[in-house]
């Protein structure tokens, strides 16, 4: 199985380093856990945690920020979409998540907003989806 982090889950991850996000993407870093990424949801990482609100609630420098991410891609397996299955989901941001997913198959979005991905009509229920304490349960089981 490989996993896709949503990016509310990298921001949770920087503003705790007590949660499962964070025990979540240290797994990553150390490879224990293998993670898709598509250039478009780097961008979004980017974007993100870049932006002052965030940075200034994790504590941490910029620098400091994107020498993780760039950890993070450089063990990741990068995803070519071929297809937009557009409309798909609820809210129109979410849908290139499912789509990184639906080319990296098998995957599992891990995300804290299951809600926006549960209640859509998905026409791809091979895609798992989970919370980062669920993965990091399932982990240490």
């Amino acid at each position: 199985m490989r996993y896709l982090l949503d990016t509310n889950v990298l921001v949770a991850a920087f503003r705790s380093r007590s949660g499962a996000s964070n025990a979540i993407v240290h797994r990553a870093l150390r490879g224990d856990l293998p993670l898709v990424v598509h250039q478009k949801l780097v961008y979004e990482y980017s974007d993100v945690l870049s932006r002052p609100d965030i940075l200034a609630e994790t504590g941490l420098a910029w620098a400091d920020v994107e020498l993780v991410l760039a950890h993070l891609v450089a063990s990741a397996h990068d995803v070519e979409v071929r297809y937009l299955w557009r409309p798909n989901l609820k809210d129109e941001a979410d849908n290139f998540i499912l789509e990184i997913a639906v080319a990296a198959w098998p995957c599992t979005i891990v995300t804290h907003n299951l809600k926006d991905f549960v209640r859509a009509e998905l026409r791809f229920p091979q895609i798992a989806l989970c919370t980062p304490g669920q993965l990091l349960q399932s982990l240490t089981h």
